[in-house]
């Protein structure tokens, strides 16, 4: 499965965007998503996001619609990943 993805600063917090079909963005399916992405973003929040012409639907395990209220995240530059690849093993250890 490819997903496009982007890093962003919402509201002063830096976060990985994963754009999803619309009905994926949503508790159930999406959460099985988020826990796909995670492993792809260790050290950032992640969260679905759907966009069209009505504005942008929002889904993460945090507060995330508040984050993307006003956003515009149409036109941010966008990296596709394939989920069923691993990710490549960071480079740097984790600062814990």
């Amino acid at each position: 499965m490819k997903l496009e993805v982007a890093l962003a600063e919402l509201k002063g917090v830096r976060v990985a965007l994963a754009f999803a079909p619309p009905a994926w963005v949503a508790p159930g399916v999406g959460d099985v998503l988020l826990e796909r992405l995670r492993p792809h973003f260790p050290t950032l929040p992640v969260m679905l996001v759907s966009v069209d012409r009505h504005g942008v639907r929002a889904h993460a395990a945090f507060q995330a619609q508040a984050l993307v209220d006003g956003a515009d995240l149409a036109h941010l530059p966008r990296t596709l990943i394939d989920l069923d690849v691993p990710p490549a093993p960071a480079d740097v250890p984790p600062p814990f």
